[in-house]
């Protein structure tokens, strides 16, 4: 087994200059790469083989100078694509909202395990990050908008303003039903009710 200059190597040959690779041959200058044969200079690799300057290949074969590809024979120049809420956009554009997102949100980003405070903690330093001390911040994984009913008032105004804003999309990643009305309430004997409630209520009774 080759292993020079190379972090978290597992049961692989020829490795060199590559990172997060297990069970796989022939690699070079790429990172986390799974059961892979012949890769060369490129990033995501997983169960593929003869790949070459490519980025988020899985499960492939024959893949040269291709961005996301997945079961994929024989693929050669895919380009990459930059959408927003499903709507292809262009790289200006891609990075125009993404700019945007992170202005808008102040340093503020959904939660779903420490691994983020973990790596703060140990002074940006992945290495000193210890897997089995990251823990889920969710009490269900298959529920995820705990993570991100926090979002701030800003960020979220930002993402609805945009062009490319789809209510049903976002409603479906982060659980915010945008188009949801905000009713108001009234206190009545420290008990909050709702507007409509007693306005449906007092329909019935006849004025004094």
């Amino acid at each position: 087994m080759s292993n020079a200059n190379n972090n978290g190597v597992n049961l692989s040959y020829g490795v060199n200059l590559s990172d997060g690779v297990n069970r796989s041959y022939g690699v070079n200058l790429s990172d986390g790469v799974n059961r892979s044969y012949g890769v060369n200079r490129s990033d995501g690799v997983n169960r593929s083989d003869g790949v070459n300057r490519s980025y988020g290949v899985n499960r492939s074969y024959g893949v040269i100078n291709s961005f996301g590809v997945d079961n994929e024979i024989f693929c050669a120049n895919k380009q990459r694509e930059y959408k927003v809420f499903g709507v292809e956009v262009s790289e200006k554009r891609f990075n125009e909202v993404m700019s945007g997102i992170k202005y808008a949100m102040n340093g503020w980003y959904p939660k779903f395990n420490t691994a983020f405070e973990l790596y703060i903690g140990s002074g940006k330093d992945w290495n000193k990050v210890k897997a089995g001390e990251i823990k889920s911040t969710l009490d269900n994984d298959l529920e995820p908008y705990e993570a991100w009913k926090d979002m701030p008032k800003d960020g979220l105004e930002y993402i609805k303003s945009l062009p490319e804003f789809n209510a049903g999309i976002f409603n479906c990643v982060t659980g915010i039903d945008v188009e949801a009305k905000n009713e108001s309430t009234v206190n009545i004997g420290g008990v909050d009710y709702l507007a409509s409630d007693i306005e449906e209520a007092l329909k019935d009774i006849k004025p004094v």
